[in-house]
């Protein structure tokens, strides 16, 4: 017989925020994802936030809430670390000035509505912070803009998870997901032994 395939590690990271729901910790819990998104992505956002809405409808507002307040933050910090550092960070982890030239342009012509634009996308706007960065716009502006757009999608993805599960289902990757996950909710059945007397309800496992 061949052993189960191991859980990927975003089951296994979804399964833990998942049990830890009810605790006091778990908003700030994630909101490290959407927060190390701009530096070092770890999972993709769109599908941890639809994810635990589906499982969590009730708490969509404050999932959404959570990865604005994270996203924004993250803007902050990095293009703040840009500004303090210069290039050569980006060059240090692969993802310097030539890399960022088609939209460092776009920043340049057009400033904050380009970042603005880009922010309403469904993942998190890591390119155009980093070019807004090096273009020489204060931090604070960056994550002001992030800040005030990014509520528009992120709200709309966290809304449809929660009121409308049967369409992500479609997708075959999410259905895989919430289905390993609701697994492990699941209790394992437990048997009776038919010998003993029908008043008696001694299980047998």
């Amino acid at each position: 017989m061949t052993a189960p395939a191991r859980p990927s590690r975003t089951v296994l990271v979804l399964r833990r925020l998942d049990r830890a729901a009810h605790q006091r910790w778990f908003l700030p819990a994630v909101g490290v994802f959407p927060l190390s998104d701009y530096a070092l992505p770890v999972l993709p956002n769109q599908v941890l936030l639809t994810a635990l809405a589906v499982l969590h409808p009730r708490r969509w507002w404050a999932l959404t809430v959570t990865f604005v307040t994270a996203a924004g933050l993250g803007a902050l910090l990095v293009a703040a670390t840009v500004h303090a550092t210069g290039p050569w960070l980006l060059d240090a982890i692969g993802g310097g000035p030539d890399a960022l030239t088609g939209v460092t342009s776009q920043i340049r012509r057009h400033g904050l509505w380009a970042l603005a634009a880009l922010s309403l996308l469904p993942w998190p706007p890591r390119t155009a912070v980093l070019a807004c960065a090096l273009a020489g716009i204060p931090p604070w502006a960056i994550a002001a803009v992030v800040m005030a757009v990014r509520p528009l999608p992120v709200a709309a993805m966290a809304f449809t998870a929660a009121n409308a599960p049967h369409l992500l289902r479609r997708l075959p990757r999410i259905d895989r997901l919430l289905t390993a996950v609701e697994a492990d909710r699941t209790p394992p059945a437990t048997t009776y032994d038919m010998t003993t007397p029908a008043n008696s309800s001694t299980p047998r496992v």
